[in-house]
């Protein structure tokens, strides 16, 4: 059974046990699809409600990339839990190899979570300024979900770094993510300006 399909309580249940998986890297990406899900019921609000064509046309475009990303979230979720899985069948079976790649693997879906959550933030620039002024509230708290999420992927991926030998997927990775993280605050400091007009 996928995340997806899990009620939200056994979820979190499964979070608070003594399972290792879902961990922080899962728990994130769906705090972002959560934020991506407020940001898209803005749009269908507005849609329904608004009377400016241009901006009915540019939110059902946003919707659905804002559905789009919601749905890659969890997938992430899901991704990120075999992932730490792998981790630690790889340690059991002590072959270095393995643990690289499978340390690689770890540090790379985050880092794609940290994207998606971008992706979500940047969207949500668009929601604010143009939703329905009853709705934009709601688009806040999903730009704030989904920032907090691009922003505790970053710090998964800055802890999984020290697993990985080649200097070079470190140095390449940490570079992704800082550029990832700046651009998160700038895009989420936009939308809470503009729910703030």
């Amino acid at each position: 059974m996928t995340f997806a399909d899990q009620p939200i309580g056994e979820f979190l249940d499964a979070v608070a046990s003594e399972q290792v998986t879902p961990s922080g890297g899962a728990v994130a990406p769906v705090g972002g699809a959560m934020g991506a899900a407020l940001c898209e019921m803005v749009c269908i609000h507005t849609v329904d409600t608004d009377g400016s064509e241009t901006a009915v046309d540019e939110l059902i475009d946003v919707g659905g990339a804002l559905a789009d990303q919601r749905e890659r979230l969890l997938d992430l979720a899901d991704e990120d839990a075999a992932a730490v899985d792998a981790v630690g069948a790889a340690f059991e079976s002590g072959d270095a190899d393995r643990i690289q790649a499978a340390s690689k693997r770890s540090t790379e879906v985050p880092l794609e979570t940290a994207e998606v959550c971008l992706d979500v933030v940047k969207q949500a620039r668009t929601v604010t300024a143009k939703g329905a002024p009853v709705a934009v509230p709601d688009a806040t708290v999903g730009a704030l979900l989904a920032a907090a999420a691009l922003q505790a992927s970053v710090s998964t991926v800055q802890a999984n770094l020290d697993m990985l030998d080649d200097e070079s997927v470190v140095a390449a990775m940490k570079q992704q993510a800082g550029k990832v993280a700046a651009a998160g605050e700038a895009a989420l400091d936009e939308a809470v300006a503009n729910a703030e007009r």
